[in-house]
């Protein structure tokens, strides 16, 4: 089946929505201007509060009568500006922050967790974990009263594999963006763990969609019937998206579920409302571990033997940190700033491993450990490893501290050059080309004489290379490079967005993936579900091209 029918919503009461003005916003809502990204001054007119879906359905619905943009806001963790608002008004999810549920899917025997899209994705992870469903409690429901105590009585703890490295991000925008983490190597992104969906159009229908409902025809369409009987046609892109980790662009496959063309959309065909996502049983153990390599060759040796099939130890996650993090980090020790031991004298590049195991396991996997470090020159004495969770959270300060770093240094040369700003990138490549990407790298940036450093999830071939310029000729060589690292990563099959997603600062990295006709595919289904181009205007498509 390829046609849903969107369910008509009715209106909100008159004055019940929490709404505030331009003035009210510059001085006590400025927050909701920017993202992370710091991308250009934000400006609105007005910023809204829905509680519920029926005043977010009352809300679009105004607002499209009247031809005024909306920017979605959710936890503004975003670094390519999609949450900055450039005018019009502001919708805010973050009051809608209720667990409404839990189900438990028969043909996939997984439980999954209903919530609205403002619950705080790490606050949701530890309901999950620590089955903290106080507030389900008091529903009348006895349904859902019934599927709650079976939930807890049920012995096995369970968690939601995505780990974004925001956990303040909102639910709705971890779907929105398909966002992923260091996880993704094992568990993928957060598409492959959305169950259903509540998505609200422009005007003020509802799609409500499970996964499996509804899937594209075999010319590649949907379509969706609003209310009034108006009948909208999708047509799916026809260009083909790198099979690897990936957020940029509209999903695009042959006979594809409906529910993935609104995962990863940025916002831009509608409001999330409600997720279920499914949840699955948490391994007992988990051994976080930082191993310390003598050169980045090596460290891309080990890379590519840990991630073979045929190797005994099967990571969740693997993170890597070049020579001038490394550097950086015995900086910041010797600066007092972080509490760490002392690093290798020899150390010039680093993988952060997370293996989960059983019980049963743990002799087999710490073997395997001591063989495969010998076999790759690395000391297991000199390595740091942890089972304990502030041993976890030791290692990922310290991996969060060299972003920081980063910052604060950027923002000193800013004092004298205002017109400076990081550069940092977000493409991956196929796991065969691992090594010709990081060579590139290398060479360009060297050539340049452009300070940098590169760090991030190596186990999908997906690196961060952050350029940290001095002056205005290096900021334009920085953003020059950017744009060559862009049509490498194409060229060798990869792509110019693993996890970020486009916004609005990275709008001309699409067009060289998808090329000219692939944009005009994403702006024919823009315009399909949003005529006026009042939702999230200027992300991913250029604004004048809406």
């Amino acid at each position: 089946m390829n046609r849903i029918r969107a369910q008509p919503m009715r209106l909100a009461p008159p004055n019940s929505v929490q709404v505030f003005h331009c003035e009210e916003i510059e001085s006590s809502y400025a927050a909701y201007l920017i993202d992370e990204s710091n991308y250009g001054d934000g400006k609105a007119e007005s910023l809204f509060f829905p509680r519920n879906e029926v005043e977010v359905s009352a809300i679009l619905k105004s607002m499209n009568q009247r031809g005024t943009k909306i920017t979605v806001s959710s936890g503004r963790t975003g670094i390519v500006g999609g949450a900055v608002p450039l005018g019009g008004a502001i919708l805010s999810l973050e009051k809608m922050d209720h667990v409404l549920g839990l189900g438990f899917d028969e043909q996939k025997k997984m439980w999954y967790v209903h919530a609205e899209s403002g619950v705080q994705f790490g606050e949701l992870c530890r309901k999950i974990e620590h089955k903290d469903f106080n507030e389900l409690r008091t529903k009348e429901s006895v349904p859902k009263q019934q599927m709650l105590e079976r939930f807890l009585s049920d012995k096995v703890r369970r968690f939601l594999p995505p780990d974004p490295t925001e956990m303040t991000a909102l639910l709705g925008g971890t779907v929105a963006t398909n966002a992923s983490g260091a996880r993704t190597f094992k568990y993928g992104a957060m598409r492959e763990w959305i169950r259903r969906i509540r998505v609200v159009l422009v005007n003020g229908d509802v799609l409500d969609i499970t996964r499996g409902q509804v899937n594209a025809s075999i010319d590649g369409k949907f379509q969706i019937i609003l209310s009034g009987e108006k009948s909208v046609e999708i047509q799916i892109p026809s260009y083909k998206m790198p099979r690897i980790k990936n957020s940029a662009g509209l999903y695009a496959l042959p006979g594809m579920d409906l529910i993935d063309l609104f995962i990863g959309s940025e916002g831009i065909l509608g409001v999330i409302t409600e997720v279920e996502v499914y949840v699955i049983p948490k391994p007992p153990n988990l051994l976080s571990i930082m191993a310390f390599l003598s050169d980045e060759d090596a460290a891309i040796d080990f890379v590519e033997d840990i991630r073979a099939n045929e190797s005994p130890i099967k990571p969740d996650a693997i993170e890597y940190l070049d020579s001038n993090a490394v550097s950086m980090l015995k900086a910041l020790k010797n600066e007092g700033t972080i509490k760490i031991p002392s690093l290798p004298n020899s150390a010039q590049a680093i993988i952060y491993l997370e293996i989960s195991y059983s019980n049963d396991e743990e002799e087999q996997i710490h073997n395997a450990l001591d063989d495969f470090f010998q076999q790759h020159g690395v000391s297991i004495e000199t390595a740091w490893g942890g089972t304990e969770p502030t041993e976890w959270q030791r290692m990922k300060d310290i991996r969060h501290a060299i972003p920081e770093k980063i910052n604060s240094i950027i923002a000193k040369r800013r004092q004298e050059h205002p017109e400076l700003h990081k550069l940092g990138t977000d493409m991956a490549v196929p796991d065969e080309h691992l090594r010709t990407i990081m060579d590139y790298y290398k060479r360009e940036l060297s050539e340049r004489n452009l300070e940098h450093v590169i760090f991030g999830h190596i186990g999908n071939n997906h690196l961060h290379v952050n350029v940290l310029p001095k002056d205005k000729e290096d900021q334009n060589a920085a953003t020059h490079l950017y744009s060559e690292f862009a049509k490498k990563a194409v060229q060798l099959g990869g792509t110019v967005s693993a996890e970020h997603g486009i916004g609005k600062i990275k709008r001309p990295l699409l067009q060289a993936l998808y090329g000219k006709g692939g944009i005009r595919q994403i702006k024919a289904i823009k315009e399909a579900l949003d005529p006026k181009g009042i939702l999230n205007a200027g992300v991913m498509i250029p604004e004048e091209d809406i």
